[in-house]
């Protein structure tokens, strides 16, 4: 592996111009730790730090502008928490790309390099090069990273499965009621609530905790939300069994209304904090919520089936390349 600079701790991106800053956030770790062996090579702290790095800068770079600080961190914590597997896998890819005698032509690692630019620079190589500067990565191991990507790609396409596979009627209509309401319009919620008194003059919180045990208990037994509310709520909509009706996104506040449209129907809140009360939510139904046809996604369904497939056959692919291959992990 070549040498890249040696990153500790947690990687951060802590501007999107900027691609990376690299900190330690935790107690010091023994970089040529052994993470494994694969086929008598050791993969070391170190080499699996590196390859975080580089795609920490890979997608941060082919991302430049389209995210904010905080899912550059969620991806950067994805990135570690599978890079050792990763890395493994990677390894043994290429190692068998090379027992077949597989070469990637440069043309080939040219077509990829301006695919590259022209897909996330505009096809403007100066901005490209400055970029790619402050990333602290030469163009050289830029050309090898994507030389290694077709390699691996070339070879997952292969035991993946690349033709065409048919999915069935049952396959797709399966398929369509799991996703469906993934691309439902959001609709408007019909609400009922309750709301119960933190303190009151005459109950303290521990007390009035006791009386919200028992109002939560009662309605996951199938107690009636309505009886509850006029029983217990103190609110306005008490007397209506704590009917709000159909809530716009101006009617409560806007903790209580993020819930209740993000709450699925028929179901009822955790208890929510307001400072002065808790607040139970329950919607009822969604008005003008509209669910995408079979026929309109159709499309999306065959893909997802097919993606499915494919990557069940690769996973087996790969088992099997580790089953003959001498594969060993150190645990910390």
């Amino acid at each position: 592996m070549k040498k890249r600079p040696v990153i500790f701790g947690r990687l951060l991106a802590m501007t999107l111009t900027s691609l990376l800053l690299l900190r330690l956030e935790a107690a010091p770790i023994e970089l040529n730790r052994i993470r494994a062996v694969v086929n008598s090579e050791p993969i070391t702290q170190t080499m699996v730090d590196q390859t975080v790095q580089m795609h920490v800068q890979m997608w941060l770079m082919g991302n430049k502008g389209m995210v904010n600080k905080a899912e550059a961190e969620r991806e950067i914590r994805k990135m570690e928490a599978t890079a050792l597997e990763d890395l493994i896998d990677r390894n043994l890819i290429l190692s068998e790309f090379k027992k077949l005698g597989g070469q990637i032509k440069d043309q080939y690692v040219d077509e990829a390099v301006n695919k590259f630019v022209a897909d996330r620079f505009k096809g403007d190589k100066t901005a490209f090069a400055a970029e790619l500067k402050k990333s602290g990565m030469t163009i050289a191991q830029f050309r090898d990273i994507q030389r290694d990507q077709i390699a691996i790609q070339a070879l997952r396409s292969k035991h993946g499965g690349e033709e065409n596979v048919p999915n069935t009627p049952w396959e797709k209509k399966a398929k369509y009621n799991e996703i469906k309401g993934q691309f439902a319009s959001e609709g408007t919620p019909k609400v009922r609530i309750i709301s119960i008194p933190k303190q009151t003059p005459e109950s303290g919180l521990d007390a009035q905790k006791k009386v919200l045990e028992n109002v939560m208990g009662q309605l996951r037994s199938g107690g009636s939300f309505s009886d509850l509310a006029k029983k217990y709520s103190t609110d306005s909509f008490a007397s209506k069994g704590g009917y709000v009706g159909t809530l716009g996104k101006d009617e409560l506040n806007e903790g209580l209304t993020r819930v209740a449209y993000s709450l699925p129907t028929g179901q009822i809140s955790q208890p929510l904090d307001s400072g002065i009360n808790w607040h139970i939510l329950k919607v009822e139904e969604r008005v003008g919520q509209k669910t995408p046809s079979f026929d309109e996604l159709e499309g999306e369904i065959d893909k997802r089936l097919t993606a499915e497939k494919r990557n069940k056959t690769l996973d087996t692919w790969l088992k099997m390349l580790r089953r003959d291959a001498n594969v060993r992990i150190y645990n910390d």
